[in-house]
């Protein structure tokens, strides 16, 4: 198994069972650090457009 194959713990996250069109900015910065912390960008399209940013930035 890989770094980036590994599932973030998410006790206590209030965004845990929200799709991210329902998570609030706050919850989608938490849950892109929380993902990234383990290796995955499973957040990042999310972060980056509601940042205005195309979701294919950086790449």
């Amino acid at each position: 198994m890989g770094f980036a194959d590994q599932w973030p713990d998410l006790t206590g996250k209030s965004w845990a069972h929200k799709t991210a069109s329902e998570m609030t900015d706050d919850e989608v910065n938490d849950a892109r650090r929380t993902f990234g912390a383990v290796g995955r960008s499973d957040y990042e399209a999310e972060w980056l457009r509601r940042h205005g940013l195309p979701e294919s930035y950086g790449y």
